[in-house]
């Protein structure tokens, strides 16, 4: 058995999970982690100026204490990995039992169409791509050195890139309308989340047990921190609602999505920084701008709040761009996709925003099944049986596919 172990980084939390893998095939069905470790730092309730650190083995979930929140992202992840071998909560004896570790990186540039091994020129590109992705790239990969720090060189590591699926797009859809020079610049559509979106594919398809002659056509929605979808052809992104950096496309929990450049123009005019509408536009805006509440759908979707008029501002502006999103996905497609997709937290957990969702689209004779919507079963059809279009709740396995990928690489 080898033991694979992924650091999955995001904007507000990271997780590490360690998978126990055969030898040789993988099998069809996805594998639970062994052992998790994680901190949320956007969690509501969490002690003041703390972060509790948490670790699931099995069924048994286990408080391993906190760290402070001014704490330092490297000091964190030592501290989750070294869970690992911690007398409370420990699985292996000490670091030298891992095999290979994982890293999602969110923004990978042009250079990596799929999973790499780590090398200084891989951090590198890595380092320089921060620039497009900074509330994520500079926390891959401090994870990254801290893995090196405390597994050694002599442990292999892999980046698995979120923008490496989308580079099957094609010219049109990657290329902004700008001057021609933007592009050998390399500011193009790169589109992210594509770890995500290359597990509920393949697992869409398994699902629907596609053996059929012919293309599956999907439109699969990413709906979690951040936010975007994606339409695919026999598993192949066309297009997708991310662009140049994580901050375009749809309404998200704190970051804007699209918005008129104008307005950052006129905003700039009036004194704004760029540091300022930077900070605006990543973390103040979004489902928390717009409700005055934390950027979380468990807090602004509650009956508690159905009378407040920003937090229900705030919803139908996210479900109008979800919408519109969708909308674009199909005319990218052509045709009627064989299913919709919903995956990640907002996805797989808010039965309304769902139901919103899939109502603009009764003309497509899509029709959900309420009770079954309502009941939220990941990895099954929620669509009635006379609907003319599926729609699936996959639920998100990002680390699994990233051990995937690693597994691929490790065994060459």
């Amino acid at each position: 058995m080898r033991k694979i172990l992924v650091l999955n980084a995001g904007s507000g939390s990271q997780k590490c999970s360690l998978f126990e893998l055969p030898d040789a095939d993988l099998p069809v069905e996805p594998l639970e982690p062994i052992w998790e470790s994680n901190y949320n730092a956007t969690t509501p309730g969490q002690p003041e100026g703390k972060i509790v650190l948490c670790v699931r083995r099995g069924n048994e979930e286990i408080e391993a204490g906190t760290v402070a929140r001014e704490s330092s992202t490297e000091e964190r992840d030592e501290r989750l990995v070294e869970l690992l071998w911690d007398s409370r909560t420990k699985i292996v004896t000490g670091p030298s039992e891992i095999d290979f570790v994982g890293h999602r990186v969110v923004h990978g540039g042009a250079e990596f169409g799929a999973a790499v091994r780590i090398t200084e020129d891989v951090e590198a590109i890595i380092d320089r791509c921060s620039a497009f992705a900074p509330l994520h790239n500079p926390n891959n990969l401090t994870g990254i050195r801290v893995a090196g720090k405390v597994f050694g060189k002599e442990t292999p590591q892999a980046a698995v890139f979120d923008t490496a699926f989308h580079r099957t797009l094609s010219e049109a859809a990657a290329t902004y309308a700008g001057p021609y020079h933007w592009l050998e610049q390399g500011i193009r559509r790169y589109g992210f989340h594509g770890t995500s979106f290359r597990w509920a594919a393949e697992r869409a398809a398994h699902l629907l047990n596609w053996k059929q002659d012919g293309e599956l056509r999907l439109i699969l929605c990413h709906l979690g921190g951040g936010c975007s979808l994606c339409a695919t052809r026999s598993g192949r992104s066309i297009d997708t609602t991310m662009g140049f950096t994580p901050l375009d496309g749809l309404a998200m929990c704190t970051r804007s999505g699209t918005v008129d450049p104008g307005i950052l123009f006129y905003l700039a005019r009036r004194g704004a920084t760029m540091n300022e509408l930077d900070r605006v536009l990543n973390k103040e805006s979004g489902l928390k701008g717009l409700s005055g509440l934390p950027g979380d759908t468990r807090i602004i979707v509650p009956e508690a709040n159905k009378g407040n008029p920003r937090a229900g501002l705030a919803m139908n502006v996210f479900i109008h761009r979800l919408r519109a999103g969708i909308g674009e996905m199909l005319a990218a497609l052509g045709q009627r996709p064989h299913a919709i997709v919903f995956t990640d937290v907002i996805g797989e957990s808010e039965p309304g925003i769902r139901a919103s969702a899939c109502e603009a689209f009764s003309f497509l004779g899509l029709q959900l099944d309420q009770a079954r919507n309502a009941a939220s079963p990941r990895d099954t059809d929620i669509a009635a049986p006379e609907s003319a279009v599926r729609v699936l709740l996959i639920k998100s396995r990002e680390a699994w596919q990233i051990a995937r990928e690693c597994f691929e690489l490790l065994i060459g």
